[in-house]
């Protein structure tokens, strides 16, 4: 039985209502026709609810792959124009085609593509939905999809993102709820605020714009700015006994994650509402009831504040090839060197106390030279002394320490007694450092055995202990 015209035009139908008979007419229109009716039919609209789609009318934006531009996107302006004179939409998403990895249309009988839900359940819903969202598919644009590209996604933002959550969530507790973030002068402090700053006003007006792979790439380098350096800079504030850089810190930090969790709740809803949650630090129940982050236009200290950023642009510049020279040179980052020296002059790095710090603490350097004259961008002074060398193993001695803590489960305030397991001189060494050790180790007591049952191995460059951890 065909149904279609022209084999219909002869059917009759009767109707058990009424008793009548019944024809289909003979004007057809194209079904996209009905589709394109949905911005006044979905409110029943001429026939109820005028205020209400008056109010919504035109749309702020429609959404579809790129071939409904000839129909839905086309035929909804057009049915929009002879009802009402006007557009049906204001903006438009429109999608390119999602390929296969080699470029080929996907397809279920070759099977070349990845079940979604496997990458789902590998790498969660969020890095999916970024990827998708910061991604060129966005503009129109073909794509070929790269498993490998979704899981460096995972593992560089999602990963990274959600281990410095658990870093300050580790501390929280410590805040003394009262200091304002804004009030720090600490260096990184401003830096990474000015930073988020910057990235509200680009999200946000990318967003407004409809542009969600512009707004989405630059979120990427914030988590990176913010984990790899905030973060790891900060860890020894946050554990240190200068109680107000430590409180200057810890505001900053839950600050920054908190506006955060608004900013990427578009993209990444579910880490977004675990950070948010977590944190404790909003007033809504959920980060989706949440207003949109603030947009800070800064103008008072506008020009500092973009020297304070390219500045500290330099500073990591500087720091990666010294760290990329002492590679060259097989010396580990923490053995200590005597002097590292700068050619570049071109900011006023070198007048900035704090900005020297970093660079001095990062390279492990006990001085910073600036010399117009040397050959390369960096030079490093490669000569250790024996104070040098004698400190550099007790960096790694407390290293392993911290390694044995770990792995033993240990929260930092726990205090701990250390068993140690050692030759004469090694012990003289021990003892001459024990204060230092303590303090940083978390050491309540330091005992010397003759022998260390079950004690795990620290190894440095000068020598190898046992040790054992009695909580």
């Amino acid at each position: 039985l065909d149904l279609h015209k022209p084999y219909i035009d002869e059917i009759d139908l009767l109707c058990l209502d009424c008793g009548g008979e019944t024809k289909r007419v003979p004007e057809v229109l194209d079904g996209w026709f009905e589709s394109s009716s949905m911005p006044f039919a979905e409110y029943h609209y001429p026939f109820e609810n005028k205020e209400q789609f008056e109010k919504s009318f035109p749309g702020d934006f429609v959404v579809e792959y790129i071939a409904q531009t000839r129909t839905w996107f086309y035929y909804m302006h057009a049915i929009a124009g002879m009802l009402f004179g006007n557009a049906s939409f204001k903006n438009v998403i429109s999608t390119g085609t999602i390929l296969a990895e080699d470029g080929s249309k996907i397809s279920k009988s070759k099977g070349n593509f990845t079940d979604p839900m496997i990458n789902i359940d590998k790498f969660g819903a969020d890095a999916l939905r970024y990827y998708l969202m910061a991604n060129p598919v966005m503009q129109s644009e073909d794509v070929c999809f790269s498993d490998l590209e979704l899981k460096e996604i995972h593992s560089k933002i999602i990963n990274i993102l959600w281990n410095s959550y658990k870093f300050y969530d580790l501390y929280k507790g410590e805040y003394d709820g009262k200091t304002e973030a804004r009030e720090s002068k600490n260096v990184l402090d401003v830096w990474i605020l000015s930073l988020l700053d910057s990235l509200i006003v680009e999200v946000t007006n990318n967003l407004d714009n409809y542009n969600t792979t512009k707004a989405g790439r630059p979120i990427k380098n914030f988590v990176n700015d913010f984990s790899t350096w905030f973060v790891r800079r900060s860890r020894d504030r946050v554990k240190g006994d200068d109680e107000k850089d430590k409180q200057c810190a810890l505001a900053v930090m839950g600050c920054v994650l908190n506006e955060l969790s608004k900013i990427i709740a578009p993209m990444m809803p579910f880490i977004a509402e675990g950070i948010y949650k977590g944190l404790g630090l909003g007033k809504k129940e959920s980060v989706h009831l949440e207003d949109w982050a603030e947009k800070i236009e800064i103008e008072i200290e506008k020009f500092k504040l973009k020297n304070l950023i390219e500045e500290m642009n330099e500073v990591r510049k500087i720091v990666s090839l010294a760290l990329e020279q002492r590679a060259k040179a097989g010396i580990k980052v923490k053995q200590p060197i005597k002097s590292l020296k700068v050619k570049s002059e071109k900011l006023k790095i070198k007048e900035n106390e704090e900005l020297l710090n970093l660079i001095k603490d990062e390279v492990n350097a006990k001085e910073i030279i600036w010399d117009k004259n040397i050959n390369q961008e960096v030079e490093l002074d490669v000569e250790i002394t024996p104070e040098l060398k004698e400190e550099g193993e007790l960096r790694e001695f407390i290293r392993g320490l911290q390694d044995l803590r770990k792995k033993a489960g240990l929260n930092p305030s726990q205090k701990i007694t250390l068993l140690v397991q050692t030759e004469v001189q090694v012990r003289e060494f021990v003892e001459k450092f024990a204060d230092e050790i303590k303090k940083s180790a978390g050491l309540e007591k330091l005992e010397f055995n003759a022998l260390v049952e079950d004690g795990k191995e620290i190894s440095t460059d000068g020598f190898v202990i046992k040790a054992k951890i009695v909580v």
